[in-house]
């Protein structure tokens, strides 16, 4: 479904890269285990009977660099098990897309065309596209609560995520109310790896669950906000939605 989690822009990705964030010293104090933050999260944002009962999403919204005087429309499709398209409608560049059939993950900009993501880059689209965020125990080998951080004011817990397959990646969940407030992880891009920090924020009621509506993600120097203005679970999607687009499949089948 529409991640609380990592959403990493293309748009972000596509401009140069200035520096990176040194991450602040973290307080060593005796901590709960990994998993127990996990299911508290879960718990808080509705339970997990509530999110079995969801099969689909869609999510629309604004995504804005304010820096680059860059304002899009945005609207993310994500479908069980593994199925996700992001478009990202960009005034006077066109539709930037990127996306996972199920198998595998892909993105297409008007600028530099289409490209297949591989390597630790596919992986970590791979893990972000499965829908089922209740089933987080499938999904890592192992989970970690490292410290005590503050972010947004609230003391967090902040937790390190190892997946099956790719780069561990870092969240910090509000030790009074459980919700995830901040996200950090690596990613491949063109220009190398990169470091992406997500501050989440403004969690609104959508049916049975609590969703956030706002990311602030800063990409090595970058500021990216994605306002949600809308978010729609269990609505009727065709699967052919989620096929890559043509410049794509040519890739494959070279």
């Amino acid at each position: 479904m529409y991640k609380s989690g990592l959403f990493i822009c293309l748009l972000a990705l596509s401009v140069p890269l200035l520096y990176a964030q040194e991450a602040p010293q973290a307080t060593k104090v005796e901590l709960p285990s990994g998993e127990s933050i996990m299911d508290k999260y879960i718990e808080a944002t509705g339970g997990i009977e509530a999110y079995k009962k969801i099969k689909n999403s869609v999510a629309k919204g604004t995504m804005m660099m304010p820096a680059m005087g860059i304002s899009a429309n945005l609207t993310i499709y994500s479908a069980e098990p593994n199925l996700q398209l992001q478009e990202a409608e960009i005034p006077g560049m066109g539709k930037m897309l990127e996306g996972v059939d199920g198998k595998i993950a892909w993105s297409y900009n008007p600028m530099s065309g289409p490209s297949i993501k591989t390597g630790k880059e596919g992986d970590t689209a791979l893990l972000n596209a499965e829908f089922r965020e209740e089933n987080w125990r499938k999904k890592y080998s192992k989970i970690e609560a490292l410290a005590i951080e503050t972010v947004q004011g609230e003391e967090c817990y902040k937790v390190q995520l190892t997946p099956n397959a790719g780069d561990p990646r870092t969240s910090y969940y509000s030790i009074k109310s459980g919700l995830l407030l901040k996200h950090e992880a690596t990613t491949e891009s063109e220009i190398g790896t990169i470091t992406i920090e997500i501050l989440v924020k403004d969690y609104k009621k959508v049916g049975e669950l609590l969703m956030p509506h706002r990311m602030e993600q800063k990409v090595a120097g970058q500021e990216l906000t994605i306002v949600m203005t809308e978010i729609k679970n269990n609505v009727d999607i065709p699967k052919s939605t989620f096929d890559p687009p043509a410049e794509v499949k040519a890739l494959l089948n070279r």
